[in-house]
């Protein structure tokens, strides 16, 4: 196995039981969530800088999620709080949930909740980040989070959207 298939195998680990919302939220505001509304179309993963442009199915070992995504993978934030995803990295059990995005304390960074509609109860958080469009660029939504590896190295992974064209 090659240390980049190695350090995939980690990460996706570690991605399995990382939960990224230990500082203390602010209840959601307009600001916070107002950009992130719409649906997105996953155009990649990037890990610690590397691109991973979908398609791509990277199969890890279990309990590891794999690092996939196809031509259709997708997440449809509405303003009433539901969302909706094929991703496994955002349910459990259901396709469809509930989701809030909040302000750290500070109001530094904004971090996206998602808890799907299964029968447990096991949310998800992660940082998001909206850039809006301009003249030659189309919006980007990304959401990541730190990992902790071995040794107490740091691991950046991110999942890059676009939003769906009307």
């Amino acid at each position: 196995m090659g240390q980049s298939r190695r350090r995939a195998v980690l990460i996706g680990a570690v991605l399995a039981v990382a939960c990224a919302a230990a500082a203390p939220v602010q209840a959601a505001t307009p600001r916070a969530g107002t950009h992130h509304f719409g649906t997105w179309i996953q155009t990649g993963w990037n890990i610690d800088g590397q691109p991973l442009a979908c398609p791509i199915d990277l199969q890890l070992p279990p309990p590891a999620p794999s690092i996939s995504c196809s031509a259709n993978t997708y997440l449809t934030l509405t303003r009433n709080g539901r969302y909706a995803s094929n991703m496994p990295s955002f349910r459990n059990q259901s396709d469809k949930g509930a989701y809030d995005v909040a302000l750290l304390a500070g109001g530094k960074r904004d971090v996206i909740v998602f808890d799907d509609d299964g029968d447990e109860d096991a949310p998800r958080a992660y940082r998001v980040h909206v850039k809006q469009a301009t003249a030659n660029v189309p919006a980007t939504l990304t959401i990541f989070m730190a990992v902790s590896m071995p040794g107490g190295a740091k691991s950046m992974v991110k999942m890059i959207f676009a939003r769906k064209a009307s």
